[in-house]
């Protein structure tokens, strides 16, 4: 199986109206929250509204990202490589939820977390398109959309680095003892 266009404007609608219940839901319950860059009220606030703008865009870009990976006709196994983004997908939105609810009840294991992230970017490719979605779908209701989407594409690009140096290193070593 593939990821057709149709199925892309599926997700991509699914999320836009999960994120605006969510919006609309606040509004009529206390107002639409604002969330603060670091958790400080001393620094910028971005109110969740705005991620109702980004979100579904951002959902489209990736969704397209993942698309033109795995929906290539040298691919012969397409349904195995959508399997492994779909568990790719679900394992960074259930790590996402349980820092969630962590920094919901202020549980201190984040820390931990977010370490051994780190150095499971060195073994796995972390910084693909389907980790990102997962990490931003999965913290927006805690966070908003905007905050995991900054985050998010900052650690995509430190775990890019960290997943792509180490070869590129052994590359430079081999080539250079032939």
């Amino acid at each position: 199986m593939k990821l057709p266009l149709k199925l892309r404007i599926v997700i991509t609608a699914f999320i836009t109206l999960l994120v605006w219940g969510h919006i609309t839901w606040d509004f009529f319950h206390g107002g639409i929250p604002t969330h603060y860059l670091l958790h400080d009220d001393n620094l910028p606030g971005i109110p969740n509204w705005l991620g109702g703008l980004a979100l579904p865009f951002f959902t489209w870009f990736l969704l397209y990202r993942i698309h033109k990976r795995i929906d290539k006709p040298e691919m012969p196994v397409t349904s195995e490589r959508l399997r492994s983004v779909i568990s790719r997908f679900l394992l960074a939105m259930g790590i996402s939820i349980a820092i969630s609810i962590f920094f919901t009840f202020e549980i201190d294991v984040i820390d931990y977390i977010m370490l051994t992230i780190f150095v499971l970017a060195f073994i796995f490719p972390l910084y693909k398109s389907e980790y990102l979605l997962g990490w931003v779908i999965g913290s927006t209701f805690t966070f908003g959309a905007i905050i995991p989407i900054g985050f998010g594409s900052i650690f995509a690009l430190i775990f890019f680095i960290l997943y792509k140096s180490p070869r590129m290193i052994k590359g430079f070593l081999t080539k250079k003892n032939v």
